[in-house]
């Protein structure tokens, strides 16, 4: 079978048992002020999402499958989805067996395109702050929307959100009418260069496996 980009979560990130996680952001900000204490941000550049992983101990077989997948990423020349270990579902949800097989979708975003509503959820259910979503949108190349809910909202009983406001600013391609992913949500990554470690091994077991990704849009 032949290995296509980005790696499918079920090719990697479902095979990862990580043990412990970072899920930030790197800012790319330039900042000046002067003496009195006023200070001025410029964002040269969006947010983008940055995860640092450790992997748990395993059997030599287990992990050497894992670093040859990672090894195929050729460095940062091929991307991979990864979602949050910490948002896997909603936490409202943290089976997503409420939600089930319902189709989500965007039906608003604000001018300012820092809040979205969406439908199709199930009658009264909760969106909480932290929760994260994945939008697959444009084409040639697909591009995919990572954002985080910042408040807590209830759906109305049709299934509907009214507008929650999101991080980061929603991309201008991501439309009304787009499927919204809640169940495992992913960010579209990179390996950062030289941070992929194979961990050590020692009699049948390797420990110590450990890489950071950053967001590739």
């Amino acid at each position: 079978m032949a290995i296509t980009y980005p790696y499918s979560l079920a090719f990697l990130a479902d095979q990862l048992c990580i043990t412990d996680v970072v899920w930030d952001i790197q800012r790319n900000d330039e900042l000046s002020g002067t003496g009195d204490g006023r200070v001025w941000q410029a964002e040269l550049a969006p947010p983008l999402w940055k995860a640092t992983i450790n992997v748990a101990v395993g059997y030599h077989e287990d992990i050497k499958k894992i670093n040859a997948k990672i090894r195929r990423l050729y460095g940062s020349q091929e991307a991979f989805f990864l979602y949050d270990p910490t948002s896997q579902y909603p936490q409202y949800d943290p089976t997503g067996t409420i939600l089930g097989s319902n189709v989500v979708t965007i039906s608003g975003i604000n001018a300012e395109r820092d809040s979205i509503a969406i439908t199709g959820l199930p009658p009264n259910y909760q969106i909480t702050a932290g929760d994260k979503i994945s939008i697959a949108y444009s084409s040639a190349p697909t591009r995919y929307a990572f954002l985080e809910f910042s408040e807590d909202m209830a759906a109305a009983s049709n299934g509907a959100l009214p507008l929650t406001a999101v991080f980061p600013f929603v991309p201008t391609g991501v439309t009304v009418g787009l499927t919204v992913t809640l169940i495992k949500p992913f960010c579209k990554m990179i390996i950062i260069p030289g941070t992929h470690n194979p961990g050590q091994s020692v009699y049948r077991i390797t420990s110590g496996l450990s890489f950071q990704a950053i967001q590739k849009k």
